[in-house]
Formats: structure tokens, C-alpha cells, sequence
């Protein structure tokens, strides 16, 4: 995948992810939900932990040690080559990584709203960029099991 094309891709899932930020803060108070679906309702929550309020009193010190290892990461990803698939693959996770990164150093805190439970049950609260990493890990497993073994066996 091109790098013009990959740039396009990273700006137009960030900017969704911190316009969807933007327009929820401005709408809800924190804590507060408003009920979309049965299933589905925007309940806004600041998120100071890493992922699903992990490490959730790591201070100052987890967004500077958390911004290290994503460019790290991104040092990595362009010095090796990649096929589309498992491009796309980690342009998800990295846009989804850099949206909640840009709440994390500008606000201390995550921005989630989006919350799905069924009956009793409740699912985390979390954001587009969440979905992002989601979707981008789910495929980057489907291209390491079916795939990647695939383009190994047609090389031998």
C-alpha cells in the first residue's frame, strides 16, 4: 500500500474518531447516556486507564511510556515490507492507537461513549478508535492463520 494512500486513510479514521470525540463531549455531560437502540446507547465516560481502564493510575508516566512504544511500533512497520492486506491490518491498529494517544497527551484521559449490553449484561464503553485496533487485530490474525501460512507453503 502506498504511502499517499496510507496518509489518506490515517487522516480520514483520526479525524472521524476526534470528530466523533468532539461532538459527544459537547453533547453529554460525563456519565451521562442517551439511548440509541435496545442494545446501543452513547453513555460518555473518560477513560484513564490503557485499554478497558487498565493501569488506570499510571499517572503522567503511562501516556509518555504509551507514546514511546507506538512510535517505536510505527519505526518498525516502515522499515519492514508488507502485503495490502496486512497493511490495512495495521494502519487500522495505528489509527486507532493515534486517535486515543491524541486524547491521552492533550485531555489525560481517553474519551469513550459508545456502550453496548444486552439485558444484564455490558460490554465495555469505548470509542472509533477502539473499533479500529478491533478490526485491524481480527484481521491481522485471519492474514497470520489462512493467509500468511498460505504464502509460505506456495514459497517452498
Amino acid at each position: 500500500m502506498s504511502f499517499s494512500r496510507i496518509s489518506v486513510i490515517f487522516f480520514i479514521l483520526v479525524g472521524l474518531d476526534q470528530l466523533s470525540k468532539i461532538l459527544i463531549t459537547s453533547t453529554l455531560d460525563e456519565g451521562a447516556s442517551f439511548p440509541l437502540l435496545s442494545f446501543l446507547d452513547l453513555t460518555l465516560i473518560f477513560n484513564t486507564g490503557i485499554a478497558f481502564s487498565l493501569f488506570d493510575d499510571n499517572g503522567p508516566w503511562g501516556r509518555w511510556i504509551l507514546s514511546i512504544l507506538v512510535a517505536g511500533v510505527l519505526f518498525y512497520l516502515a522499515k519492514i515490507l508488507l502485503s495490502a492486506y496486512e497493511s490495512l491490518a495495521l494502519v487500522l491498529i495505528f489509527c486507532g492507537g493515534a486517535g486515543n494517544l491524541i486524547d491521552r497527551i492533550f485531555l489525560g484521559h481517553v474519551v469513550d461513549f459508545i456502550h453496548v449490553f444486552y439485558q444484564n449484561y455490558s460490554f465495555y464503553v469505548f470509542n472509533f478508535a477502539d473499533s479500529y485496533i478491533t478490526i485491524g487485530v481480527t484481521l491481522y490474525l485471519i492474514y497470520i492463520i489462512f493467509i500468511g501460512e498460505n504464502k509460505e507453503a506456495d514459497a517452498n
